[in-house]
């Protein structure tokens, strides 16, 4: 089977199977959807969160007031479509706050983000499931000098971690409680937490994140960002390298992650091919 680094060039002409060696079509969806949603999940599982899993729809409430902490996750209903996308739109408007909702590659119905459109939702981007196998990826490259890359390994660093994630989502200040309240159910930096994540620091301060999940079969790379003062300086590209690199070395083979259109170049760089659109929606307008 052709691995990444000998495929056509033509990629129309490429199947799925050898752009990403080893690794059915449904595998990799399976792994793009049920990876992600295992990961948000733990948003409603945080003190004074509830999460939903009707089976058919997996929802979560957390009381931080901003985007993304409350969202629909999966939507595949078959029945009573428009009742339950109503009884959805009307339960995040009766509690006043923003919400998104995920249209995702096995979403039933075909037309759900037609539906949410009439319902006042506005599509803010569509990002691209990607995957690759690790073994194709290259090694990650030191850090820009100045830089130091560390996994968050102790309560010092997640602190700063949640601070970075606070500026990120633009979480007001009466809220960061509840979302430093959420390691309790990530356990970052515990040994037997499936979440791990990388922090670039310049003097004493972090300026770029990377988040690893694993789950569902496959290593899932989430909540990439670097501050304006550090960017266009590789250290995406080395945190998320650095991130594969340790999934590898445990013995994952599969990495899938969701790229926004502005990052998707830098991940096919390295390897990753798209495989099917997420489209995400929102009460309100959103930069992810």
């Amino acid at each position: 089977m052709t691995s990444p680094r000998h495929a056509k060039s033509d990629q129309n002409s490429t199947s799925l199977e050898d752009s990403i060696a080893g690794f059915s079509k449904d595998i990799v969806l399976r792994a793009l959807e049920e990876n992600l949603w295992e990961l948000w999940s733990n948003f409603g599982r945080g003190p004074g969160c509830t999460l939903h899993d009707e089976g058919d729809a997996l929802w979560f409430d957390t009381p931080i007031p901003t985007l993304p902490y409350n969202t629909v996750l999966r939507f595949a209903v078959a029945s009573d479509v428009d009742r339950r996308i109503d009884s959805l739109v009307e339960h995040y408007r009766r509690r006043g706050v923003p919400f998104l909702w995920m249209v995702h590659p096995s979403s039933v119905p075909t037309d759900l983000g037609e539906r949410l459109r009439k319902r006042g939702l506005e599509e803010v981007e569509v990002v691209s499931g990607m995957a690759a196998n690790l073994a194709d990826l290259p090694e990650p490259s030191p850090a820009p000098e100045g830089f130091e890359i560390r996994e968050v390994d102790d309560e010092t660093a997640t602190s700063h971690l949640f601070e970075f994630v606070a500026w990120r989502w633009h979480v007001p200040a009466e809220a960061r409680p509840h979302l430093n309240a959420f390691n309790r159910v990530f356990q970052i930096g515990t040994p037997s937490a499936k979440v791990r994540c990388w922090l670039a620091w310049r003097e004493g301060n972090p300026v770029a994140k990377a988040v690893l999940h694993i789950a569902a079969g496959a290593a899932g790379l989430y909540g990439v960002a670097t501050k304006p003062e550090a960017r266009r300086l590789g250290l995406a590209r080395t945190l998320t390298l650095e991130a594969f690199r340790a999934a590898r070395q445990s013995g994952q083979q599969l990495g899938v992650l969701h790229s926004t259109p502005m990052a998707q170049s830098l991940y096919a760089k390295l390897g990753f091919r798209p495989v099917a659109p997420f489209r995400i929606f929102a009460s309100e307008a959103i930069h992810l």
